[in-house]
C-alpha cells in the first residue's frame, strides 16, 4: 500500500506507515469499516481528499510466495496445513482469486473473519477449539517474532520466517523431531 501511495501522491513510505500502523489491528479485527478504515487513513495524511476515492488500495497485494506455497503443498499431502492470517476483509477476495488455496491449506483461519488479530492473545484459545490438535502438536511460522512468542506462550512450536531455505529446513528439522522413534 505505501509503494501504491508514494507513487500517486508522493507520499513518503515512513509518513505513510505512521498513518497506517495503528489502524493494521483493528482492521484486521473487524473492528473498523472499509471505510473507517480509509477515512482514519486518508484524511491525516491528504486532508483534502475523498477517502472513498482510496478503495484501489484493498487491490494492491504483497508479492505471493510460490516456491513456498509449493512446499506447503507438498506438505499438505502428509499434514493438515492451516493458515492463521491477519488479513483485512475487503482484501482477502484478491488472494482468493490469484491462488486456489484449498489446494495449500485445510483451513483458513483469517483475523477478520475471527473478529481478532494475531496480536490477541485471546487469539489461541479460539484456534485451539477450532482444530482438532494440542498446542504442542502445531507449529506456527511467521516473519514476525512478536506473533510467534504469542503462539509459543500458548505452548506452539514456532519458526520465524527469514527466507525459504532457512524456513523448510527449520520446518523439516521440527517434524523430524516429532516423529515417533
Amino acid at each position: 500500500m505505501s509503494r501504491a501511495m508514494h507513487k500517486r501522491f508522493g507520499l513518503d513510505e515512513k509518513s505513510f506507515k505512521g498513518a497506517f500502523e495503528p489502524l493494521i489491528q483493528p482492521f484486521a479485527r473487524n473492528d473498523l469499516t472499509p471505510e473507517e478504515f480509509l477515512q482514519k487513513l486518508i484524511k491525516p495524511l491528504l486532508p483534502d481528499a475523498d477517502p472513498s476515492k482510496f478503495t484501489f488500495l484493498f487491490n494492491t497485494l504483497p508479492e505471493l510466495n510460490y516456491e513456498l506455497l509449493s512446499f506447503i503443498k507438498d506438505l499438505k499431502q502428509h499434514y493438515p496445513t492451516y493458515v492463521l492470517s491477519n488479513n483485512f476483509g475487503p482484501v482477502f477476495p484478491n488472494y482468493e482469486k490469484m491462488i486456489p488455496l484449498a489446494e495449500y491449506f485445510t483451513e483458513l483461519l483469517l483475523s477478520h473473519k475471527l473478529n481478532m488479530s494475531k496480536t490477541d492473545d485471546t487469539m489461541w484459545p479460539v484456534i485451539f477449539s477450532r482444530i482438532p490438535y494440542k498446542p504442542a502438536e502445531l507449529l506456527f511460522i511467521d516473519n514476525k517474532e512478536k506473533y510467534a512468542s504469542l503462539a509459543k506462550r500458548h505452548g506452539v512450536n514456532t519458526v520465524i520466517f527469514l527466507n525459504n531455505q532457512q524456513v523448510v529446513h527449520d520446518i523439516n528439522g521440527v517434524l523430524a523431531s516429532k516423529k515417533p522413534s
